[in-house]
């Protein structure tokens, strides 16, 4: 082995020059094909970019070369992990803790396999051995709450993610999932930013017709007909921004309205925007929770529209005074809702929410905006029952 090229390859691999550090790995395999440590590193190397299946090749040669280092079982495993393969890289962890029983990253990403595959009870075993040797293993804690939310053991689950978040007060992973459980025991005041950036990115290839076919959504065309009612006749060129634009039916149901004017929508998924963007209606199209980007100095518009995106907020005050910093003076916001009867808001048992006439009428009055106009709607139907809702329109 050549003693001064693997010291080089190692020292740019740790400093982050990976392309250089593999291309000096790569010449000590052209040099001599059956070493170990240029094949793992250079495995190494793709798994940072972001190459799994080459990562996949390259660790599994090293292997075959030193069937022995422990670590190389586990990084197999994780790869495989990330690959979607839990059943084969719950093997490769086995594989490893036979070799070092009590490997930490071994047993930690073992439990998480046992996760995607359903098995709670034995991941949160594997989790409580890790923190019997690292107490202080913030993701461990973050993991072991995950399994204890799928156990349904939610209050556990809080105490797991509150320990994480003691270790490290600022670990993404438990602030979104103690945010997910908090949810799930009705204490949030709207759906976490998480859970919905999931839900809709995994919902956005088959939402058109999964809502409009499978369950008759029509909230869009709700708000264009209350649109049709409280415009001034002959509207046109107008500056639009679209909340929670999703594929971009709302902007398909306005875009005889916008022509000459202007379109921007705004959508918490990826998916979901990429798909608006197919249509090639929006002028912007911009990532992220519609309450912070409402907060944020830009653009105003004549009219701010939201169909099937308010449902998602318990507490509609951020929301509509954001809004009203958007709104040009006389401008306005026409949105739908599920309806409740009675006072305030509430989380349904399908984790949306409905909202109070009287609710609503308060917090558009709070944020400088007046009531014109409120058209009741059927919604969409679930279960062949029709979900009642309304759809109003607020002026600056």
């Amino acid at each position: 082995m050549d003693e001064p090229t693997l010291q080089r390859a190692r020292a740019l691999h740790q400093t982050g020059h990976l392309a250089e550090a593999a291309e000096l790995y790569q010449q000590m395999l052209l040099a001599d094909p059956y070493q170990f440590e240029p094949f793992y590193s250079l495995g190494m190397i793709c798994l940072q970019s972001g190459q799994r299946d080459d990562a996949e090749k390259l660790i599994r040669n090293a292997l075959h070369i030193n069937p022995d280092f422990t670590g190389g079982w586990c990084a197999l495993g994780l790869i495989l992990l990330m690959l979607k393969r839990p059943e084969e890289a719950l093997a490769h962890f086995d594989r490893a803790l036979s070799q070092q029983a009590d490997f930490p990253d071994a047993l930690s990403s073992r439990g998480s396999a046992l996760l995607e595959l359903g098995r709670p009870d034995d991941a949160l075993a594997d989790f409580d051995r890790v923190i019997a040797l690292l107490p202080d293993h913030a993701i461990t804690w973050n993991n072991r709450g995950n399994a204890l939310a799928q156990m349904r053991r939610l209050e556990e689950s809080l105490a797991s993610y509150d320990r994480a978040l003691q270790l490290v007060p600022y670990l993404p992973q438990a602030i979104e999932n103690r945010e997910n459980a908090l949810f799930e025991l009705k204490r949030m005041a709207r759906c976490p930013a998480g859970y919905m950036r999931n839900l809709f990115d995994n919902f956005a290839p088959a939402y058109d017709q999964t809502m409009l076919q499978g369950l008759g959504y029509r909230a869009h065309m709700h708000v264009r007909a209350l649109a049709d009612r409280v415009l001034p006749p002959g509207a046109a060129q107008l500056r639009v921004l679209d909340l929670g634009c999703g594929t971009g039916l709302v902007g398909d149901a306005f875009r005889d309205l916008v022509r000459g004017g202007r379109l921007d929508g705004i959508d918490i998924a990826p998916n979901m925007i990429e798909t608006a963007r197919e249509r090639g209606l929006y002028d912007e199209l911009i990532l992220g929770d519609l309450e912070t980007i409402l907060h944020t100095p830009g653009r105003t518009y004549e009219l701010v529209l939201a169909a099937d995106t308010m449902i998602y907020l318990g507490d509609l005050k951020p929301a509509v005074t954001g809004v009203a910093k958007r709104l040009d003076s006389g401008g306005l916001y026409i949105f739908a809702v599920e309806s409740k009867d009675g006072e305030g808001w509430e989380q349904t048992p399908a984790n949306r929410f409905r909202h109070g006439e009287s609710y609503v009428r308060g917090v558009a009055a709070e944020a400088g905006l007046d009531v014109v106009d409120i058209m009741p709607c059927v919604l969409r139907y679930e279960s062949n029952t029709p979900v009642a809702g309304m759809a109003l329109a607020l002026r600056k």
